[in-house]
């Protein structure tokens, strides 16, 4: 290969990767603010009365199990200051265990999603209870949730 063929390989290369570089920046640069800033935070049943920090317009989403069969239902029960800070993001998703799918009476998992709206101090509260009846819930979810 001769010297002069060589040496526009060589710079046909590196133009190129400077390229992709340069769209790969670009690309990154093109979202948001608020789509870069948002995030979710994910908890579970296993999460319930602990403490946990997330941003005004990021997004928390609680999984935990339940069986409406049993005429249980998880319910969220924010407090009327709370629900000014924290909202509840249309209705929880109900989905069978895939062991139990076509089983009746098999359990499954309520997906509850909020919007973190301002700063404060909230605490998230559900409540699994019968809702004809008149009796303290059967179980309660906490977390306490600092917006920053």
């Amino acid at each position: 290969m001769r010297s002069g063929t060589k040496q526009k390989s060589i710079l046909a290369i590196a133009v190129l990767l400077i390229m992709v570089v340069a769209v790969g920046w670009i690309s990154v640069g093109c979202g948001s603010p608020a789509e870069a800033a948002a995030g979710t935070l994910n908890l579970g049943q296993a999460d319930n009365g602990k403490t946990f920090s997330v941003k005004v317009g990021d997004t928390i989403e609680v999984v935990i199990p339940g069986n409406p069969t049993t005429g249980f239902t998880w319910t969220a029960a924010l407090a009327e200051k709370d629900a000014t800070l924290l909202q509840q993001v249309g209705e929880p998703q109900y989905t069978q265990d895939a062991s139990g799918v076509g089983l009746v009476g098999s359990g499954g998992k309520f997906t509850f999603t909020f919007k973190a709206l301002a700063k404060g101090q909230v605490q998230l509260k559900l409540d699994y209870a019968r809702p004809w009846e008149s009796v303290p819930p059967a179980q309660t979810y906490t977390a306490v949730i600092n917006i920053k």
